[in-house]
């Protein structure tokens, strides 16, 4: 398997899987919506699995560093 998947208890993210091949971070957040974050180090990753706020983590190390689409 080439991808993790987490599931959260989080008030703004649902879930995230990230794709090791490629480097890609998928986020669904609790709003519906699904980001794919592109050229996403495995260390941020990591960060966001051990992360106590998944939703900070993410707008902090991930929003505003990474391009991304918009899936859903």
């Amino acid at each position: 398997m080439n991808y993790e998947l987490i599931y959260v208890d989080s008030s703004a993210i649902n879930n995230a899987r990230y794709d090791h091949k490629s480097e890609r971070l998928i986020v669904g957040f609790t709003s519906g919506a699904k980001y794919q974050y592109k050229n996403v180090p495995l260390f941020y990753w990591r960060g966001l699995q051990s992360s106590d706020s998944k939703g900070k983590f993410i707008t902090k190390h991930v929003v505003k560093r990474f391009s991304f689409d918009k899936l859903s």
